[in-house]
């Protein structure tokens, strides 16, 4: 499975500029041409680790209430999306790779459950998708901030029995809940885990241009 690269889509329209600071958690000055600009952050974490000053960052053009959106940031010569309104296609497109999901006829998104709206109905069973972008010691890790709704999210999951997918933007050796940052999401796993809940962790990797699946990663012991 290593060797495995099968692409998803290409991201159109890139441009190159650097990170310069974070004012709020959606907003991010850029340098391109030497002009500092504003661009939006669709990604509610910390990405402490990535958001560095001076970092190299795919942004595009946007329609919403900033100019620019950025997509990703290069770290450690890899291209780290950060975009997670990407998260639902990457992952739609990733089920005709898992055994499980192949033969799926009937996908709805945004699907209501308990408090919470859930990313995917797949023939009556519910699935939520994560994106992680933090990775230590080959290990990676979610969540990189405390994340209240996503703890909620695996309870959910679990009272009905459905599934959840981790999509892992960097290189890494397995999958493992976050204890230092939220405890209470990796109490919310564990009893996911135990319960013998689907938990599928998929390596995706881009190259600045084209989006690519790279099979499953196992979960660490926790």
């Amino acid at each position: 499975m290593a060797d495995l690269k099968i692409t998803l889509f290409k991201l159109e329209n890139l441009r190159k500029g650097k990170f310069l600071s974070r004012p709020n958690r959606f907003v991010s000055e850029i340098e391109y041409n030497k002009v500092v600009k504003l661009a939006h952050i669709h990604d509610p974490g910390r990405l402490t680790e990535l958001l560095i000053k001076g970092s190299e960052i795919l942004f595009a053009e946007s329609k919403g209430k900033l100019d620019y959106y950025v997509k990703a940031v290069k770290a450690k010569n890899e291209w780290v999306i950060i975009d997670t309104s990407l998260h639902s296609k990457i992952a739609s497109l990733v089920f005709q790779y898992l055994t499980e999901f192949s033969k799926v006829q009937d996908i709805r998104r945004e699907v209501p459950l308990g408090k919470s709206r859930i990313d995917f109905m797949l023939d009556g069973r519910y699935l939520e998708v994560k994106g992680v972008t933090l990775v230590e010691d080959g290990l990676a890790l979610f969540p990189d901030a405390p994340t209240e709704r996503g703890t909620r999210h695996v309870r959910e999951i679990i009272k009905y029995n459905g599934m959840l997918l981790f999509l892992i933007f960097r290189e890494a050796s397995c999958l493992k809940p976050n204890y230092e940052t939220d405890p209470k999401f990796f109490k919310a796993l564990s009893e996911a885990k135990e319960k013998n809940i689907k938990i599928f962790a998929i390596r995706i990797s881009f190259d600045g241009e084209t989006i690519y699946y790279r099979g499953n990663i196992p979960l660490c012991d926790f």
